[in-house]
């Protein structure tokens, strides 16, 4: 593991919102979609909201196993991992944000909807490119 890419990688992440999430969709192949970080703080563990019956929940009902990327022109941080689905009240009031409410009719219930969940992404495998250098290493 290159622990100094590995801090420079964690110290990156908190910069972002927005990810690329793939998941296996229902036929086996990859599907990938955009989601909003909820407050990154570093690559091993990220949460990001949904709802239970979006793609993206439906699948990862069936099958956990994920992948997130986080990249500008300069940075590349690919990791690989499993997902769960929370729904417990505290957690749920703990990542609801002010703008889920402008303008999204999704969450019909505010934060306490049946639908409304959070995703804990855990990250198994981490491929890095910063500032010019590689690294790929698994997360115990």
């Amino acid at each position: 593991m290159n622990l100094k890419l590995l801090e420079k990688a964690n110290e990156i992440i908190q910069t972002f919102e927005y990810a690329s999430f793939g998941v296996i969709d229902e036929k086996g192949y990859p599907s990938a979609s955009a989601v909003i970080l909820c407050n990154p703080m570093n690559v091993a563990e990220l949460y990001f909201i949904t709802t239970l019956d979006s793609n993206k929940g439906r699948r990862l009902q069936k099958n956990n196993k994920a992948s997130m990327n986080c990249y500008t022109s300069e940075y590349n941080i690919t990791l690989v991992g499993e997902t769960e689905i929370l729904t417990d009240q505290e957690t749920k009031n703990k990542y609801w944000q002010e703008w889920i409410e402008l303008g999204v009719d999704v969450y019909a219930d505010g934060v306490s909807d049946a639908n409304y969940c959070v995703i804990k992404f855990t990250t198994k495998r981490v491929s890095l490119w910063i500032d010019d250098e590689g690294a790929a290493f698994t997360l115990d």
